[in-house]
């Protein structure tokens, strides 16, 4: 499968410049060809972003809705990928996510699937809590067939929001008559990793789900 992944960029360059080392892990790692954009607001970005290969574009960093659907719009524009993949500058996904666990809905050609259980790390103390909030999809990780992402113009996500943008993203999905399909997984294969420059930081979580070990390879 070719999958297009975007991802929007702001500030905490430490945390992002590990994840992109990830990323590039799984690029290299996975049976799925992959390729990224990254939609940034600041230009200390553009060598990280070339450095690593990744395309770019720049946006203002508020309203984030306009700066993800600004991102989503440009990939509309690169030809020959089957599927658009959502990530931040925070998330981890293992290869065997897409390769095992996704599979089956790679091969029966979902419209929009995702999970619901992610392990947030502290990136500071590898503190981890693994939570499944059962009946979201997340944003990390979730996947739209291009299609569907055309219909709707690469306006996925509400414009004028700052804030709850996967929630109201799935209600524009529903809306438009694309329901989610949940992905369960075994493992560790999802990461969100939490720095002191977050909207949602690492103490939102500390007390929530169950604590599990991390431990960077």
């Amino acid at each position: 499968m070719k999958i297009q992944v975007v991802i929007p960029l702001w500030k905490r360059p430490e945390v992002t410049k590990f994840c992109f080392d990830e990323l590039k892990k799984l690029i290299a790692e996975t049976k799925h060809e992959m390729r990224v954009l990254c939609v940034l607001s600041e230009s200390e970005y553009i060598p990280v972003c070339d450095s690593y290969g990744f395309n770019w574009i720049y946006a203002d960093n508020k309203p984030l809705g306009g700066k993800i659907n600004k991102g989503i719009k440009r990939a509309l524009e690169f030809k020959g990928w089957d599927y658009l993949m959502m990530m931040n500058s925070d998330d981890v996904v293992k290869p065997e996510l897409l390769d095992k666990w996704y599979k089956s809905f790679f091969e029966s050609e979902e419209k929009f699937f995702g999970i619901s259980k992610v392990t947030y790390v502290n990136f500071y103390t590898n503190e981890a809590r693994e939570i499944d909030y059962e009946l979201s999809v997340l944003g990390i990780g979730k996947c739209i067939r291009r299609d569907v992402v055309e219909k709707l113009g690469g306006n996925l996500y509400p414009q004028e929001l700052n804030r709850c943008l996967d929630d109201n993203m799935f209600d524009i999905m529903v809306q438009s008559g694309v329901f989610p399909k949940k992905v369960k997984y075994e493992g560790m294969l999802a990461m969100d990793f939490k720095s002191e420059t977050n909207i949602w930081p690492w103490e939102k979580f500390k007390d929530k789900g169950k604590e599990v070990c991390y431990s960077p390879a």
